[in-house]
């Protein structure tokens, strides 16, 4: 298996499965200094979690590294809010070991997401996948599925097998075991067209997230949950560069702008007005002054 590689310090997110297992062994055995801590969360889904959670704080107190372990109660027992929870119990350890969290996303689950991003209608954002700039590191994002699971047997690393991955009534594990396989089939190639697709998407956004720090040099309170953006005294920006910039600078503080928000955004920001205020579905909202304009959290979508 091609080596997976950290850029520097970070906290592991480890699940007890395979690809979580083999990042952790592989990454301890190659930077030890560099792993300064392990995180794990049970989902509190059954006796698997509980074992899955368990194997991880067993391996990693075995090599003397500091661990940290979560357990979900009272969720709705739906995906995203386990993925909610998970997310908010390893920001919360990356924070105190001030280092980046570090998942082991393989470049099957890089396949899978772009083909789900697809499904729902994404727009060109959506679709970079897990390549899209941001703070979480990704060390086996170049690394299939098949090979890691044939590292763990080579090295004879343990690990738990999920049973819920088999379950059909996850869109994900449809897409894995039924949809993708069967395109596939079909269409020789399309899981490579869908990998290239995603690069591609994610070589734009970088391009704009340039051009968005040279044009309107927007300013980031990230404990706020706000991003002003300057109003430049020569002219006001045009509907399609807003449109093209505005999702670039909500993302920088976890604001997600459908077609409809972006689309409202744009014609607000080409107003001269100032002191105007207008809410923005998903709990947010921007507001317009005379030094430029502010998109910030609202209560209820903090």
């Amino acid at each position: 298996m091609p080596s997976a590689r950290l850029t520097g310090p970070a906290v592991l997110a480890v699940s007890g499965g395979a690809d979580s297992m083999v990042m952790a062994t592989v990454l301890h055995a190659a930077q030890p200094m560099d792993v300064r801590a392990i995180a794990t969360f049970d989902h509190g889904t059954g006796p698997f979690a509980t074992e899955a959670s368990a194997l991880v704080v067993s391996w990693a107190r075995a090599r003397g590294l500091p661990v940290r372990s979560g357990i979900a109660t009272d969720l709705v027992p739906r995906e995203a809010a386990w993925r909610a929870a998970r997310w908010t119990f390893l920001r919360n350890v990356g924070r105190e070991f001030g280092a980046p969290v570090a998942t082991a996303h393989t470049e099957d689950d890089q396949t899978e997401t772009v083909f789900m991003r697809l499904l729902r209608g994404s727009g060109v954002r959506g679709l970079a996948g897990l390549l899209a700039p941001g703070p979480v590191l990704r060390p086996l994002l170049h690394v299939g599925r098949d090979a890691v699971r044939a590292h763990a047997a080579a090295a004879g690393i343990r690990y738990r097998d999920d049973p819920s991955n088999d379950a059909l009534r996850h869109l994900r594990n449809r897409v894995r075991l039924e949809l993708l396989p069967t395109l596939e089939r079909y269409d020789p190639g399309f899981r490579a067209w869908l990998l290239a697709l995603g690069e591609t998407a994610a070589s734009w956004r970088t391009d704009v997230s340039r051009a968005v720090d040279e044009h309107w040099a927007p300013v980031v309170q990230i404990e706020g949950g706000l991003v002003q953006v300057p109003r430049t005294r020569t002219r006001l920006p045009d509907a399609d560069e807003a449109a093209l910039f505005w999702p670039e600078v909500a993302g920088r503080v976890g604001i997600a702008l459908d077609w409809r928000g972006t689309a409202r955004i744009a014609v607000f920001t080409t107003k001269r007005n100032t002191g105007l205020s207008m809410p923005l579905s998903g709990g947010a909202r921007v507001r317009s002054t005379r030094d430029g304009w502010t998109l910030e959290r609202t209560r209820a979508g903090s």
